[in-house]
This record gives C-alpha cells, structure tokens and sequence, in this order.
C-alpha cells in the first residue's frame, strides 16, 4: 500500500510544476523589459514576507525557525541564491519550452545523487520512468536544438544547483521544518536584491507590479511546495522527483493558451511519453515502499 506521505508529497511537487512554469511564463514576458533580476525579486517581497508574517501572529515563527544545525539551510540558502539570477539571464536568450524541458534533466541528477548520497536503491519502473521522460524530453526539444546555445549550459548548471537544494532538504529534514528552510532558503537572496536594487533603482508601471506580485507568489508557493514534498518524501526522494516531468506538458500548454505556440506532433509525442512517465513514478514509489 503506498504511503500517505508519498501520495501529499506527489500531488505538491506535481501542483509546483504549474506555479513554477506561470512564474516563468511571467518571467520570460518581462525579459523584454529593463527589468533585472534583483528588481523583481526586490518587488516581490511581500509575497516572501507572508509566510514569516503569518507565523508570527500564528505564535509559531520561532518554532519553525529552530534548527539543530544552522549550517545546513545557510550552505543551502547560498546554493539556491544565483537561481533567480540563471533563470532571468536564460529566459532572456533561450525560448520558454526550452528552458522547461532543461530543467527536466532535474530528476536525472537527482536520482544520481541519490544513489551516491541518499543510498536509494533504484527499481525497474523508477529506470523506465527516467527513460520515458528523458526521450519525452528529446521530442520535445527537436525544434529548439538545431543550433547551439551557451545559455542551455547556464540553464543545465541551475538544475544541478536546485537538484542539490532539494536533495539537502530531503537528507536533513530533521535540521528545521518545511517552512524554516523556505525563510532561510530565501533570505539571502532577497537581502542581496534590496542592495542592488538601492544601486540600480528602477520605477516600474502598474501593471508590472501586478505581474511580478503574481509571479512571486506562484514562485514562492511552488518553492514551498517542493520544499514540503522534499522533506515528507525521504527515501522515496527519486521516485517523487520523476513527476517534475509533467512542467513540460503545463509549460507547452502556456505556450498554446498565452503565447499562440503550437508543437508539432514529434513534439506532442514527447508530451505524451513524459506524462506516461509521470504515471510510471507510482509503481515506483510503491515499489520503493514495498521493499522498505
């Protein structure tokens, strides 16, 4: 029987897929613009202060703050802070599905990493799931490959980075809570940008405010979200982790709803094949638990 966990920690990483693709949907709309970075992280700090603020009144912010070892969500806070940086500059120079479907080499590493640092024994189905989605991942990215681009190694370097933050979160889970790696996770970043946004201040209209409010907390609840799905899934870290996958298949429907881009079939049968990939997980995940 699979475990409750492993069931809430999927339908999170699987709900995160789609706040992270309209994040950077958003993100890749506003790379045409003058603004960096650090000014849509700087405007997009109510959206981080809410969880902090509504602990504090919830009388649980030092609770969740506690940690028995403060190294490990400052060594991780510092991994994850050139991540806002690598998506805006790739955004800028490479295509929305693109960046996507690299960022879905994440399961890949991190079943790598689990077999050397979490000690995970692999199954078949976990394998065949990799397989499908890494194939899926290749159809899908046909068009966008014909020439070569710098930026898809900065991309590919931003998955080993954020594949490590999640696999710091599920090895130490016991060092805070959910929501103490997520304040720590995000403080240095959003430090960094209150101090380059006070060198390089920029004025933006309304209706950008609008979409970078929006866009942080998609961004900051998908953060959570993985961050929460991380910590529950423990030994089951790779079997999860396959589902990021289906970011592809939101990612290509926000291209056919917002941006009028269509796929080809070669695409749509990468699609297919990721989503099948995704469905592959379960018995993985039960598998896992099985054996446990």
């Amino acid at each position: 029987m699979i475990n409750k966990n492993v069931i809430i920690a999927s339908f999170f990483i699987i709900l995160a897929g789609t706040f992270f693709v309209t994040n950077d949907a958003i993100i890749n709309y506003l790379a045409v613009s003058k603004i960096k970075f650090y000014h849509f992280i700087f405007y997009g700090i109510p959206a981080f202060l809410f969880v902090p603020i509504y602990l504090f009144f919830n009388g649980t912010l030092n609770k969740n703050l506690k940690c028995t070892n403060y190294y490990i969500p400052f060594i991780r806070s510092l991994i994850f802070a050139p991540m806002p940086f690598i998506t805006f500059i790739c955004l800028e120079n490479i295509k929305l599905p693109e960046f996507t479907t690299l960022n879905m080499a994440s399961p890949i590493v991190a079943s790598v990493l689990a077999i050397f640092f979490l000690k995970e024994k692999l199954n078949f189905y976990t394998y065949l799931s990799l397989i499908f989605g890494f194939f899926g991942v290749l159809f899908v990215i046909q068009p966008g490959f014909q020439n070569f681009n710098f930026y898809f190694i900065v991309t590919l370097f931003g998955v080993i980075l954020i594949t490590i933050t999640t696999l710091i979160v599920n090895k130490y889970y016991y060092v805070t809570s959910a929501a103490g790696y997520f304040i720590y996770g995000g403080s240095i970043i959003h430090v960094l940008s209150i101090f380059l946004f006070i060198y390089d201040p920029l004025l933006i209209s309304l209706f950008e405010f609008f979409l970078i409010i929006t866009a942080s907390i998609f961004i900051n609840a998908a953060i959570f979200l993985v961050t929460t799905a991380i910590r529950m899934a423990q030994k089951y870290y790779s079997s999860v982790f396959c589902l990021v996958y289906l970011q592809v298949v939101w990612s290509s429907l926000a291209g056919i709803f917002i941006f009028n881009e269509y796929m080809n079939f070669y695409a749509y049968f990468g699609a297919f094949l990721i989503v099948f990939s995704g469905i592959l997980s379960i018995p993985s995940q039960i598998k896992q638990l099985n054996n446990t």
